[in-house]
C-alpha cells in the first residue's frame, strides 16, 4: 500500500487512479483527430506498398513512425503532467528561508515555483509549457518528454512523406510512373497533412 490512487476511475483528480481529462469536449475532438489523420497516414502508405507504388521496406518503416508516434500520442495524453497534490506543504529548507509562501487563488493550496493553474484540467500543474488541446492534457514536467518524441515523430513522418513522394510521383519521369485516380488522391491528401504536421511540429 501507498499513496498512489489505486482506483480505476478516470479524471484530473487526487482519487482518480488514470489520469485524463474528461471535461473538454474540443479536446478530446482534436485528440482523437491526431489518431485519425496518422491511422489514414498508415493505411494510405500500406496501400501504396500493396498496389507496388512503394516498396515494402519504405512502407514498413513509415507504419513503425507511426507507431511510435500514436505511443508518445497515448503516453502524453494519458500521464499525470505535473499537479500538486492537494496536501502539498513547502519544504523544511523553504520554511528556513522564506516567512510566507504562495497560495493558488483557485485551489487554496501551496503553489510551488514554476508552477501554474490551468483551468481546463483544474489543477495546478509544476512545470507546466501550456495546455495542448491536441493532447487533450497540460504538457508539464511528467509529461514533456513524450510530447517532444511526439513532435519529432510527426515531423519525421512529414519530412518522409515529402521525400517518398517527390522520388515516387512528383518528380517520377519515367514510363512506369502510371497511377490510378485513387492512388493520386490519396497522395494529395497525404501531401497536405503532411504540410499540417510540419507546421505543426516546427511551430
Amino acid at each position: 500500500y501507498n499513496d498512489l490512487p489505486w482506483s480505476c476511475t478516470f479524471g484530473t483528480r487526487e482519487a482518480n487512479g488514470i489520469w485524463v481529462n474528461r471535461t473538454e469536449a474540443n479536446g478530446i475532438t482534436m485528440s482523437a483527430m491526431v489518431w485519425l489523420l496518422i491511422v489514414y497516414s498508415g493505411f494510405t502508405v500500406t496501400l501504396l506498398a500493396q498496389n507496388n507504388s512503394l516498396q515494402p521496406m519504405i512502407a514498413t518503416i513509415y507504419c513503425t513512425l507511426c507507431a511510435l508516434a500514436l505511443a508518445c500520442h497515448v503516453k502524453t495524453a494519458f500521464t499525470d503532467p505535473g499537479s500538486v497534490p492537494y496536501q502539498a506543504v513547502p519544504t523544511e529548507e523553504q520554511g528556513m528561508t522564506q516567512s510566507q509562501f504562495p497560495l493558488c487563488s483557485i485551489c487554496l493550496t501551496f503553489k510551488p515555483e514554476r508552477c501554474h493553474h490551468c483551468r481546463i484540467c483544474d489543477r495546478c500543474i509544476c512545470g507546466m509549457d501550456h495546455h495542448c488541446p491536441w493532447m487533450n492534457n497540460c504538457i508539464g514536467s511528467g509529461n514533456l518528454k513524450h510530447f517532444i518524441l511526439f513532435l519529432i515523430y510527426v515531423w519525421t513522418l512529414a519530412v518522409y512523406a515529402f521525400v517518398v513522394f517527390g522520388m515516387n510521383y512528383f518528380f517520377c519521369a519515367s514510363d512506369e510512373c502510371v497511377f490510378t485516380p485513387v492512388l493520386v488522391q490519396l497522395v494529395r491528401v497525404m501531401t497536405l497533412m503532411s504540410v499540417g504536421a510540419l507546421m505543426f511540429s516546427t511551430n
